[in-house]
């Protein structure tokens, strides 16, 4: 009779502790974290048309991408003549500074140096936004994986621009910068003239 007892106990306590965790499964599965749907809501089965989330998604990309790339020229013109505008004033130092005596060959062969490097940002920069503009061609979700490797090119070409930018802001700290100071602690070379003789 105690050995029947123990059994129908052990029964029943590990029948009461499948049912607490089948409960509790099914709690987990059921709740989803508020704003959220199942994948298989947002997906369809490969191969067919997108949903309606999905064109209603692919519109909102396509619209943030177009804003970026308005951003991103509008900003190009901006960087540009910012540099334009530091290499003009440096250009005008060396010519002036030069026409009075001052040794600045050092200087400017590091603006031209910097003014590679400027010229080379500008280029990637230009590459980022045609990079980016080419992912506007392919449409999200119907385009077979074209849309994110190209969205990948951009990312990674505008991490080509972004070190780009720092390089140059690092040449101008670093390089540029000294050197005008440098200019500071020389004395000009007089140009040769002929002494005036009283009679």
């Amino acid at each position: 009779m105690k050995r029947t007892v123990i059994f129908f106990g052990i029964v029943l306590v590990a029948a009461m502790l499948l049912l607490t965790a089948a409960t509790a499964l099914s709690q987990t599965r059921q709740t989803l974290p508020r704003g959220t749907l199942p994948r298989s809501t947002l997906t369809g089965p490969i191969g067919t048309s997108p949903t309606q989330l999905q064109q209603e998604r692919a519109q909102l990309i396509t619209e943030h991408i177009e804003t970026v790339v308005a951003r991103f020229d509008n900003n190009e013109q901006r960087h540009v003549a910012a540099y334009q505008a530091a290499v003009a004033q440096v250009t005008e130092v060396v010519t002036t500074l030069g026409a009075k005596g001052y040794d600045v060959s050092k200087l400017s062969a590091d603006l031209a140096a910097w003014n590679q490097m400027i010229v080379k940002a500008g280029q990637d920069y230009a590459t980022f936004i045609v990079d980016l503009k080419n992912a506007e061609q392919f449409a999200p979700y119907a385009s077979q994986g074209q849309f994110l490797s190209a969205i990948e090119a951009a990312r990674a070409q505008l991490r080509i621009y972004r070190q780009d930018a720092l390089d140059v802001r690092h040449e101008y700290q670093t390089v540029i910068r000294p050197d005008v100071q440098a200019l500071a602690a020389q004395t000009p070379v007089s140009p040769t003239s002929a002494p005036t003789s009283t009679p």
